[in-house]
């Protein structure tokens, strides 16, 4: 699903990894660990394609990267403040040439604990709270049915109900032949679930 080889990348002249090589294959979780500043959220970000200048290599077994990734970022969620849960997720699947009835958006949300008119349809984003916003940019995830996701600290801002639910949805993922890169420091996400550990920062 992913093949990462040799990768080096530094800010400036102060290396962040080196040399670094893993692989995920299908319903495998690997995690991203190390300390702080030792460069994260930067290898999902530089997986992503949004941020250049590394060397090494990153191939995924599919070209077609939108289709095939799905990014949550630690402390963005990828909305647009001024519209609606269910237009922002008519937006990301528009963008993804996919096709999801309104009556299954509101669904889902449903199932995230946003639900009713007000909230689904009749409340900007803006006025959600931090946790219902994380929940929106996770129904988005769930969505978008992509084969692998880069998640960084996707806990962030959620109560023990949504935390379950995610870390169930992570394990139905990779049951269903997903694979799962992920950044978190909670250890409720990988308690139970079989995974390997990419360390950053040496030992």
């Amino acid at each position: 699903m992913l093949d990462v080889t040799d990768l080096t990348f530094g800010f400036g002249k102060r290396p962040l990894f080196k040399g670094l090589c893993f692989s995920v294959t299908p319903g495998q979780l690997i995690r991203v660990d190390g300390h702080n500043g030792a460069g994260k959220s930067t290898l999902i970000s530089v997986i992503c394609g949004l941020i250049s200048g590394h060397t090494g290599s990153i191939r995924f077994a599919d070209d077609d990267f939108r289709k095939w990734t799905s990014w949550i970022a630690p402390d963005a969620n990828g909305l647009f403040p001024t519209l609606s849960a269910v237009a922002n997720l008519e937006f990301w699947l528009r963008l993804r040439n996919q096709h999801t009835s309104t009556e299954a958006l509101r669904e889902c949300l449903n199932g995230w604990g946003i639900s009713g008119d007000w909230l689904q349809v009749g409340l900007p984003v803006s006025k959600f709270s931090t946790g219902m916003k994380r929940r929106l940019a996770l129904a988005r995830l769930q969505l978008e049915n992509s084969k692998l996701w880069l998640i960084d600290e996707p806990l962030f801002g959620l109560d023990e109900r949504a935390c379950l639910k995610f870390k169930n949805h992570v394990m139905e993922h990779l049951q269903a032949g997903g694979g799962v890169v992920v950044v978190t420091h909670d250890a409720r996400l990988l308690d139970g679930i079989k995974h390997q550990t990419v360390f950053l920062g040496g030992s």
